[in-house]
């Protein structure tokens, strides 16, 4: 069915609605030494050595990092129609909770803490197809935590809008969304501070921004 399906994107009867799931750059070098691995101390050892010194800086929080322009972003993609975002709206789902420690009393179960899933808030928008041509919009949410990369993607929603039709997408954030892991307590570990919110059309096509704020009990 490959052929019927281009054929339909091509004639316009579908309209492309598929998203970048990486980053492509504009040269090898903008990769940096995600492309290579580290020499082994032994030079007739074949066999290489990764130490991983990246952390979690791979893909667009590298290129976000070193501030390196991508020639396609992570999310991009491509449409025959254009998309309108608007009434971004963040909040806390329970501003008396004990936002920055998990509870110690407490089963772990397969996966592990099950309160790590625990929704803490909830980011809205509202999408709307301003063009002339049914299609699927990918909103995506990224989400800037203290001391951590910049922009973290924590949720994607697809709708398909006709012409001039518009939809709430909804997002909720858990407690793991918002977490960092803290090799001293060897447990994931919510920071105090402001998070900035990001819902846009990929990584760096970015429409609406927001904050939320989590103050240590």
């Amino acid at each position: 069915m490959t052929g019927p399906a281009l054929v339909s994107l091509m004639h316009g009867d579908q309209s492309f609605s598929g998203r970048m799931p990486y980053t492509t750059a504009k040269q090898a070098s903008d990769y940096g030494n995600l492309l290579y691995h580290t020499a082994a101390d032994n030079t007739s050892d074949y066999y290489t050595q990764s130490n991983y010194t990246e952390g979690v800086y791979i893909d667009y929080r590298a290129f976000n990092k070193n501030n390196i322009t991508p020639r396609f972003s992570f999310g991009y993609g491509l449409t025959y129609t254009t998309f309108n975002y608007s009434a971004l709206s963040v909040r806390l789902n329970n501003q008396q909770a004990n936002l920055t420690r998990l509870p110690e009393a407490c089963t772990i179960e397969q996966g592990g803490n099950p309160r790590l899933f625990d929704t803490l808030a909830t980011v809205t928008a509202q999408i709307t197809n301003t063009g002339t041509v049914t299609a699927a919009e990918v909103a995506q949410l990224y989400i800037g935590i203290p001391g951590a990369p910049a922009k973290q993607l924590r949720g994607f929603e697809k709708e398909t809008l006709n012409p001039g039709q518009s939809m709430r997408v909804v997002f909720g954030l858990t407690r793991r969304d918002l977490s960092v892991w803290d090799v001293v307590e060897q447990q994931w570990v919510l920071q105090s501070g402001s998070y900035n919110v990001y819902v846009g059309k990929s990584v760096d096509d970015i429409v609406l921004t927001g904050t939320l704020s989590i103050t240590a009990s």
